[in-house]
């Protein structure tokens, strides 16, 4: 936006440099611009703020009229808000101030009052130290029928009315309201911004539930929160990973002893909601259950309730190494932490903090967990037994998209039962979900290998049957395999086209691994970055069966030798398209954030990245030709 309004800026450290628009002496470059933190300051004036800031302050705006603006630079309409719209939002802070307030009494009565004493004691037994305790504002509500209702009516004004809106109260059949949480620990629960939304509640003694949620409120929904989320997220983003535990005190265990990127759902199993919420962040998570048989049909359910979740346009599928393909170009790796038996994270943390880190690294793709977990109870030597285990794991098995990750685990179950793949093939007809079990990857790698065996060369053909996207990701990594100066000139040009978007730089990345959807071409440039080779189709050799298929597949996409000479043009003809589908779903995502934000400034953040998506776009799409020959753009319809 900055550079947009004419004002030139430098690239200095992790800032950029330029002259204050703002300040009298326009010779003096003393302002400087954080993409991190998307802040202005100028040294001179002082003149600071986010970057909307800047738009507000730089063209004489309100703060309505500036999100317009943007709002057309970004093709989104905004709707007038309605009396209803304001209603709610009334009715929204209200209720948040009555949570705040709650959360104060709560707390207090855990630390100071006489009547939390119990409460100190059953914290103290948990270990949870003062310092955490504050940073979930942990509370006590007291056994008696009305003391919070009291002190939020008496004290701060609030009508049972609104108390009993906000969960905190029941009305009594005969009139008159009581407290909801009686005699039990507080946890509050916060949304991704850290506003109290809700309470759970664990029983001090032997009361039941054990645990207890507020109900659902026009604040709070328990599918689409997870507890901790607003501690967690910025862990969670430096981890490029979110663990999901069970409970409140595991979560608040973890972040003691200083894993903080652990979450926990309330109660219910991982949604559609949960999923978007994470991958928001990362796109790998962890679930971390008991390990007795309660907690392995918990497991169970969690992954697959994920796979199944379906959101609109999002279709989440699991697959091997826990992958799950969403329709839109997202994917969750999904992994399984088993624990020791009759241990849970908090115990386990307390004890070992060291076992808690190797119990994460080991954690198993999903998918090898069904495996293990959905066989434990047969006997895989008796006729029955391998039928139950085929019948059991086929259904799953079939869900794999990816062809090389589907015949892995077909390989896996045939060598689990001691028998033959065809007659795992036999139970899944059509192989991978949507496709033949014939692969086009497969089909066209298999006379590629005779003819390299034979000594003979044929050009390139396009393999008509797969998408556009992946002609060109296969074009891509046969370069950057075959010629090692293809490489360095992506980078730097994905560096440079990303240089002047600094908002856009928190969602594309300068990486190579980021321009490559497809799992085995992302697995093969991960391997390749760790160990490049001179000649890289005898590096395939030394790779697994399903990723060596591959690479050898898309060294056939290798030019004829005269035209060897502008490998580097075409290669960065094909990272510009994908570059361009990678903007795109991130545009689609970033549309559908906007349509469906809560308030403004939640819709302002999606809009502030629909923008410079929207500009990033429009300068890599720009027409670029090359004085070496004529037209670059023969790729785009390959």
């Amino acid at each position: 936006y900055i550079q947009s309004a004419g004002i030139q800026l430098k690239k200095s450290g992790r800032s950029y440099l330029g002259f204050c628009p703002f300040h009298s002496n326009t010779k003096t470059p003393a302002f400087n611009v954080y993409p991190d933190s998307q802040s202005f300051h100028c040294f001179g004036c002082k003149a600071s703020g986010t970057i909307f800031d800047f738009v507000m302050r730089r063209e004489g705006l309100e703060f309505r009229d500036a999100l317009e603006q943007l709002a057309r630079r970004a093709g989104i309409t905004l709707q007038e808000r309605t009396q209803a719209d304001v209603q709610q939002d009334q009715l929204r802070t209200r209720l948040l101030e009555i949570n705040q307030a709650a959360a104060a009494f709560f707390h207090h009565i855990l630390v100071k009052s006489p009547r939390g004493e119990a409460a100190r004691a059953y914290i103290q037994k948990r270990a949870i130290q003062q310092e955490t305790i504050e940073s979930f504002q942990l509370g006590y509500a007291v056994d008696e029928w009305s003391a919070l209702l009291s002190y939020l009516t008496d004290r701060k004004g609030f009508e049972p009315e609104e108390v009993e809106t906000a969960g905190l109260a029941i009305r009594r059949d005969g009139g008159g309201y009581y407290d909801r949480f009686r005699g039990r620990v507080m946890f509050p629960i916060r949304n991704p911004k850290g506003e109290i939304i809700a309470f759970g509640g664990r029983a001090m003694g032997d009361a039941q539930p054990k645990y207890m949620n507020s109900p659902q409120t026009a604040l709070f929904d328990k599918s689409r929160v997870l507890y901790g989320f607003d501690l967690a997220r910025d862990a969670i983003r430096t981890n490029e990973a979110a663990v999901i535990v069970e409970g409140y005190v595991d979560v608040i265990m973890a972040h003691q002893y200083g894993f903080r990127n652990v979450v926990a759902p309330l109660g219910t199993a991982l949604t559609s909601d949960h999923v978007d919420l994470i991958k928001r962040v990362t796109q790998r998570v962890y679930l971390a259950l008991d390990a007795d048989p309660a907690g392995v049909r918990a497991a169970l359910k969690g992954a697959r309730t994920i796979q199944e979740q379906q959101d609109g346009e999002l279709v989440a599928v699991t697959g091997p190494q826990g992958v799950i393909s969403l329709q839109r170009g997202q994917s969750l790796e999904i992994r399984v932490i088993e624990l020791p038996e009759g241990k849970d994270p908090d115990e386990v943390i307390q004890t070992d903090p060291e076992q808690w880190q190797a119990l994460v690294a080991q954690a198993r793709p999903a998918m090898d967990f069904y495996m293990r977990a959905l066989t434990v109870d047969l006997d895989l030597h008796a006729a029955h037994g391998k039928s139950e285990a085929v019948e059991r794991l086929a259904p799953l098995i079939g869900q794999i998209t990816n062809p090389i990750e589907h015949k892995h685990y077909v390989q896996q179950l045939a060598r689990l039962i001691d028998s033959d793949e065809s007659v795992i093939m036999r139970v899944l007809p059509h192989g991978p979900r949507g496709q033949q079990s014939n692969s086009p990857a497969r089909s066209a790698a298999q006379p590629a290998r005779s003819q390299r065996a034979s000594g003979q060369s044929t050009p390139s053909k396009p393999v008509t049957t797969l998408t556009g996207a992946l002609v060109q990701e296969e074009h891509l990594l046969c370069w950057i395999l075959t010629y090692g100066s293809v490489r360095d000139a992506v980078l730097a040009k994905l560096r440079q086209d990303l240089a002047n978007f600094p908002v856009a730089q928190q969602v594309l990345s300068e990486t190579l691994l980021d321009l490559f959807e497809r799992p085995e071409h992302r697995a093969i440039i991960e391997r390749w970055e760790q160990e490049p080779r001179d000649n890289p189709a005898h590096w395939a050799e030394e790779l697994d069966s399903p990723l060596r298929e591959v690479v050898l597949h898309v060294l056939t996409r290798t030019p004829p030798a005269p035209q060897a000479y502008r490998y580097v043009n075409d290669a960065l003809e094909c990272a510009t398209i994908l570059q361009q589908l990678q903007a795109k779903r991130w545009l689609t995502r970033m549309t559908r954030q906007a349509d469906e934000a809560s308030d403004d400034e939640e819709r302002l953040q999606a809009i502030e990245y629909l923008v410079q998506l929207k500009e990033y776009l429009g300068m890599i799409s720009a027409p670029r030709r090359s004085s070496t020959y004529a037209d670059l753009h023969h790729l785009h319809t390959a």
